[in-house]
């Protein structure tokens, strides 16, 4: 079977999976937020700034240099298990030892044993990086998604449990430690990789080149990320960050576990077209059109129907999180677009270029401290503005690489785009006339309806032959 149509059939049974995970997740998450408090998932915020850069510096890329390497022999995989143990082992014992000094850097004392918790996190992940990495590299991706699935659910029961009866904060930590050892132990039952350690290193230097740019280019993109969580806790208060931390959770709850599978799925099938970058090129393209026909009309539907679905969801208490989340919703697609350019990029061995970008976008973060004078509302505008930028950036450096004329990546993306916007236009006519006259929850779900609507009725009368053309390719 050729690769593409592995691809597509990955991408399909996958899909499945992943939207079953996918509504146990958006469950949780919508019931610990009215349980928990602002205050709460500031804190959490607070835990997981600096925390998150270094998990994902954890295996120094190991992994992602496993699922690339064009040959992996034994030894290469006992020099990578070496390298895993060394480095989970140092960023235990550096963040147990650090936190009092983030928590002081915060002011807020109780962030640190939250820290020394979420530490430990690096005591399973040695057991993660092997498994995980194989199992993308035999690109098992049923199995894979049925790990995720089941990790989801039980990962939702155990926070929400814990949620209820009154652990607070300690919910998303116990949680998230917990949803780690679930994963290291659904891995390595789909793909066990028991190996020795090795203090021989020789011939280890072109991977441990790749692993250290793939590395290098996962903090500064965390970075950039968690840049506004950490703005806001050291110059907001701590309820602001809850506020603005929600509605980046659920602004991006979507496309985190959407680019999860096309980015896992992205790795491992375009390291095989690493001499064939004018046919990965197609498949970066076709991927882009199917993935703008799902981002676009999600995100600006969810952005429309905020005002009725926080209130009723979340309660009233999260009302302030309203206007972020929509302004969130119009960044999100762009970031998730980028973020699969930079994986299509580093699978076919080009990480530095995707170095490039995130140090571009880096010099747009001073935006930032424009729009945190305007509260969160403020923040919020300065992150869209400087994804629209990143994006820009990502498109101009990495598609001459793939072949592909920027005319003809825009091209793919107009027509979800277009017929997005006017599903939005139509929408908020709808609730201009409709406020007030039907319940809140009876107005949702009729926007809800609408909005399929229009969106479809945009697509076939505008975009009729891109459309066909686009769901061809499910058809392989």
């Amino acid at each position: 079977m050729e690769l593409g149509q592995n691809v597509i059939k990955g991408l399909k049974v996958g899909a499945m999976l992943r939207v079953a995970a996918q509504i146990f997740t958006w469950v949780n998450t919508l019931i610990l937020i009215r349980l928990l408090t602002p205050d709460d998932y500031g804190l959490m915020a607070m835990t997981m700034a600096f925390i998150g850069i270094f998990a994902l510096m954890g295996d120094f890329g190991i992994g992602k240099a496993i699922i690339q390497a064009e040959e992996l022999s034994p030894l290469r995989l006992r020099q990578a298990f070496t390298i895993n143990i060394i480095s989970c082992l140092i960023f235990f014992a550096f963040f147990f030892s650090i936190a009092p000094v983030i928590a002081s850097f915060f002011d807020e004392p109780r962030v640190t044993m939250l820290i020394q918790a979420v530490a430990f996190q690096h005591i399973i992940m040695v057991f993660h990086t092997l498994p995980y990495a194989m199992a993308s590299r035999k690109m098992l991706f049923k199995e894979r998604e049925k790990v995720q699935f089941y990790t989801a659910l039980l990962t939702s029961v155990v926070t929400i449990a814990m949620a209820a009866t009154g652990f607070g904060v300690w919910s998303l930590i116990y949680g998230h430690l917990f949803m780690r050892l679930a994963l290291v132990i659904g891995y390595n039952i789909i793909a066990p990789c028991w190996v020795w350690p090795s203090l021989n290193f020789r011939g280890f230097s072109q991977m441990a080149g790749f692993s250290g740019i793939a590395t290098v280019n996962d903090v500064l993109r965390y970075f950039v990320n968690v840049f506004g969580n950490i703005s806001i806790g050291r110059l907001l208060a701590k309820s602001d960050l809850g506020v603005f931390s929600v509605a980046r959770n659920l602004a991006n709850l979507p496309s985190d576990k959407i680019g999860e599978l096309l980015n896992h799925l992205g790795l491992s099938s375009f390291a095989k077209l690493q001499h064939e970058k004018a046919v990965a090129g197609q498949y970066l393209y076709k991927s882009t059109q199917l993935a703008s026909l799902v981002l676009f009309p999600m995100y600006l539907g969810m952005c429309s129907i905020s005002p009725e679905l926080i209130p009723l969801v979340l309660s009233d208490k999260w009302a302030a999180a309203i206007i972020p989340f929509q302004i969130l919703c119009l960044a999100s697609p762009f970031r998730m677009l980028s973020e699969m350019l930079a994986t299509s990029i580093t699978a076919i061995g080009e990480p530095t270029k995707n170095s490039r970008t995130l140090l571009y976008t880096l010099l747009t973060l001073p935006v930032f401290f424009i729009g945190i004078q305007y509260g969160v509302e403020g923040a919020c505008w300065a992150w869209l503005a400087i994804n629209l930028i990143s994006f820009a950036v990502h498109l101009k450096v990495m598609l001459p690489t793939f072949q592909l004329k920027l005319t003809s990546f825009l091209g793919a993306l107009l027509p979800g785009f277009c017929s997005a916007v006017i599903m939005l236009a139509g929408l908020m006519l709808l609730r201009h006339y409709l406020t007030g006259q039907m319940h809140e929850a009876l107005l949702m779900f009729l926007m809800i309806l609408m909005g399929a609507i229009l969106f479809a009725a945009a697509q076939w009368l505008l975009f009729r032959r891109q459309l066909l053309i686009t769901l061809r390719y499910l058809r392989h």
